[in-house]
């Protein structure tokens, strides 16, 4: 594990001259392995699940206990890929995608308390649903899929079932987030051309609104805890790296500073950190850091 400090000399120098500087955020680093990853999500405080490329042909879910550092299969006889994990506020449902074959994806919904689960199958041919998401009381899982020439966002409930259209826009929709209250989505789309960052009600999909405008592509984003902050990726400074802005799009923030890949953020449940995955020499860590 690695971490930033802030240096002595930096600090004696501020003393002396009575400076304000900024202070590094912490960044701590949870994983060695250096194999490849995506898709970190808290379970709770102490647990985190996340993607890693277990084979070649295979992605698995591992659970990764923050106060003992040890990394665990989530299905340890599953040999199919799964990925873009999604978990309900209390804890007690677990969306995922399964692979079926190489060029479709199906959609999993798993009670962790009776151990049931519901899926969405694909449609034949090349499809499959996308980047799933629960409401905030864990009664709908959010996910957009390809039908009709757009990619849109639908809902569904916890037995998979009542399939809803949630946005039928031009272009493709993504990652869909729904605020702590229940009634402001946030999703990316590339319906003005290149993907940028939208809010809508989460009721029904209207009163669709532009947060980001940026040449460059602004994707995966996702509410903070307390709904006033929004985490996102973007390449707008060179590469992919990690921001914060606040809900209505003001004050965007750069989080992360780094010659490769930093993506996949997710908020820790205090709203004050940020869990992402970090390329460094071609090796990719989850790292745990604090947000400004």
């Amino acid at each position: 594990m690695a971490s930033e400090r802030f240096p002595s000399w930096a600090l004696a120098l501020v003393l002396a001259l009575g400076t304000v500087v900024a202070v590094p955020a912490a960044d701590r680093q949870l994983t060695d392995d250096h194999r490849y990853k995506r898709d970190p999500v808290f379970l709770n405080a102490r647990t985190l699940i996340y993607v890693v490329q277990a084979r070649p042909e295979q992605l698995q879910l591992l659970r990764l206990d923050l106060s003992g550092g040890k990394s665990r299969p989530i299905h340890k006889d599953e040999t199919r890929s799964e990925l873009e994990p999604a978990v309900s506020r209390d804890g007690r449902f677990l969306a995922f995608l399964q692979s079926r074959s190489a060029a479709s994806v199906g959609m999993v919904i798993e009670d962790t308390r009776s151990k049931k689960t519901a899926e969405i199958p694909p449609a034949s041919g090349f499809s499959g649903m996308r980047s799933p998401a629960f409401s905030p009381d864990g009664k709908r899982v959010l996910y957009v899929f390809a039908e009709g020439g757009r990619q849109k966002v639908f809902s569904c409930d916890t037995s998979a079932g009542d399939r809803k259209v949630l946005v039928d826009t031009s272009g493709i929709c993504n990652w869909p987030s729904v605020s702590p209250d229940g009634r402001v989505l946030l999703f990316g789309s590339t319906r003005d051309g290149n993907y940028e960052i939208y809010t809508a009600s989460a009721t029904d999909g209207s009163g669709i609104r532009r947060l980001t405008i940026d040449r460059s592509q602004d994707v995966r984003p996702r509410f903070s805890p307390d709904g006033r902050r929004v985490v996102f990726v973007s390449n707008r400074d060179g590469n992919r790296e990690i921001y914060v802005m606040d809900s209505d799009g003001a004050g965007v923030k750069r989080v992360t500073e780094n010659s490769e890949r930093d993506d996949f953020p997710t908020w820790h449940p205090d709203g004050k950190r940020i869990v992402y995955v970090s390329e460094r020499k071609g090796r990719f860590d989850l790292r745990l850091r604090d947000v400004p």
